[in-house]
């Protein structure tokens, strides 16, 4: 690792992570890949129902998928098919995910607990020949297909559902008596052969598909090392954010097991991840670490068996990360930056750097712009431009929006504003959309939201701004959750706040609590929403 250092061309003022290639054949479909490595420890744990407490092997993982991919066929699917994924982790849910990237059909993962609403707008991108969800949003899932596609609707499976009156998932998984004849065809180019076709985050507007091709999805899996002692990895992220469907992945390419629940972010899981089944990695996004650092149980917990504390998702306070550091004995947090469209840009695996992301990484290329599109060098504060090894294959039927994300050659527009020093390292300053104006003075949330951090009584912040009532400039505002037996009010917040600021700082847009911030279910505050919930209590305030 000592040269695992990126570069800087001042000619074309590029900064590229350093060149790490992976093992496996970039010829072979994941399919090819996760085949041949199931086949190689059939005895070796896969993956644990931590909701059920059963393990999966190897062996029983490859039938299952094999079994999947047979049945899958026999019902008419073929390479290019679509088939949305509607699903919480479950037993069984890697295992199709596994059979549908063996036989070349692009799978695309949705937020269970998406509204009819959302899910029909996927829906209606993908126009999805086959549809999977679970027994609890089946009704809204069925409702949204209809929405979506109309009277030719595809076939809805559901995946762990007693009822009679649906099409059972499990079904797929019957016996075919061919199972020791199977083997994942050769799908061509894996760089441009579509596996995934994964959400945009969904935070500032509409989501858009992104389109991932097999050798592009796997491209960071593919260089993580291979463990001989399995490590044990968790997070609770559901396979339509691309930390769940990453993860899935590793499990193959490093020999890690993987400990899923079909639950969403809960403080009690979390603890019972490290205490019962010693988990080694985990990920969470920010707000999700937070909780867990305001949980009263937190000092009870031996935190021993972590190597690596993962952060991604939303920006990180340094705070955030000593205090995750201080809880570690044999482990240290890690930051961890990037997008489905542009792949990871930063990480600082290797060694944490204050106030920074981390380097550039592997296999990837960053530049930084002005407002202009003019290049900008070292230390000077832009827009990051980024580009993988293997780019993204464009936004899903949606060639106006991939033009607009993608420029001439072939770099993605973060929409991420900061700077990278003579080391390579990256510094994030804000997403450029959540940046506003308030008088022609430009204000960054999270500097803000710092500063809201450090006062006693807050667990929780999101500043937007929000218009003034002429409409002509934007006010900060902040949307507060206090912890738990907290008096902490407006006017303290506002007083402290005051006192720190320049003058276009302060929060004249207001101070509001909650008692919690409207995420998506990967854990990013949806900034949007905020807005419209201190609009509202604003409003109500003056009646």
């Amino acid at each position: 690792m000592t040269n695992f250092q990126p570069t800087y061309d001042a000619e074309s003022r590029t900064w590229h992570g350093p060149t790490v290639k992976g093992v496996f054949n970039p010829e072979a479909s994941i399919g090819q890949v996760v085949f041949e490595v199931l086949s190689r420890s059939p005895e070796r744990v896969m993956q644990i129902d931590m909701d059920t407490g059963r393990s999966m092997t190897y062996a029983e993982f490859m039938t299952r998928m094999i079994r999947f991919a047979q049945n899958l066929a026999t019902i008419g699917i073929r390479k290019g098919d679509v088939v949305a994924l509607a699903n919480a982790n479950s037993e069984n849910l890697a295992p199709l995910v596994c059979a549908l990237l063996s036989i070349g059909a692009p799978l695309s993962p949705l937020a269970p607990g998406f509204n009819q609403d959302d899910m029909a707008n996927m829906l209606g991108v993908t126009q999805p020949k086959l549809v999977f969800c679970d027994a609890n949003n089946y009704e809204t899932v069925r409702a949204a297909v209809i929405q979506a596609i109309g009277k030719e609707t595809p076939p809805i499976y559901v995946f762990e559902d007693t009822r009679d009156d649906v099409r059972h998932a499990e079904e797929l998984m019957k016996e075919t008596g061919q199972e020791d004849k199977f083997i994942p065809a050769y799908l061509g180019d894996t760089s441009q052969t579509l596996a995934a076709i994964v959400c945009s985050s969904g935070t500032t507007g509409a989501h858009k598909g992104v389109s991932q091709s097999h050798a592009n999805l796997m491209q960071f899996s593919a260089i993580q090392p291979f463990h001989p002692k399995p490590i044990v990895f968790f997070n609770f992220s559901a396979i339509y954010w691309v930390s769940g469907l990453s993860s899935l992945l590793y499990a193959f390419t490093t020999g890690g097991i993987r400990l899923f629940t079909r639950n969403g972010f809960n403080e009690e899981q979390f603890f019972e991840a490290i205490e019962k089944y010693n988990v080694n990695n985990i990920f969470t996004p920010p707000a999700y670490a937070n909780a867990v650092l305001c949980d009263p149980r937190l000092q009870k917990i031996d935190f021993s068996s972590i190597k690596l504390w993962i952060l991604g998702g939303s920006f990180v306070p340094e705070d955030l990360r000593d205090k995750i550091d201080a809880l570690l004995p044999n482990g240290r947090s890690v930051n961890a930056f990037g997008s489905s469209e542009g792949g990871g840009l930063a990480m600082d695996f290797l060694m944490r750097t204050r106030n920074a992301i981390g380097p550039v990484m592997p296999e990837a290329c960053v530049r930084v712009v002005d407002e202009n599109g003019n290049m900008l060098g070292v230390g000077e504060r832009g827009e990051f431009l980024v580009k993988t090894g293997i780019p993204f294959l464009g936004y899903y039927n949606n060639p106006e929006a991939t033009m607009n994300a993608v420029d001439e050659e072939g770099y993605y527009r973060s929409g991420d504003i900061g700077y990278i020093d003579e080391k390579g390292v990256v510094y994030l300053v804000d997403r450029k959309k959540d940046i506003f104006k308030y008088k022609n003075f430009h204000v960054t949330p999270s500097e803000l939201e710092a500063l809201i951090r450090k006062i006693d009584g807050v667990q929780d912040v999101s500043v937007v701004g929000i218009p003034d009532e002429a409409q002509v400039t934007d006010l900060p505002a902040a949307l507060i959750v206090r912890k738990p037996n907290s008096v902490l009010d407006a006017q303290t917040v506002q007083s402290i706040i005051d006192n720190q600021v320049t003058d276009f700082k302060r929060l004249r847009g207001g101070v509001h609590f909650v008692s919690e911030l409207p995420k998506t279910e990967g854990g990013k505050v949806m900034r949007r929403k905020v807005a419209e919930i201190v609009q509202r209590m604003n409003a109500a305030a003056i009646v």
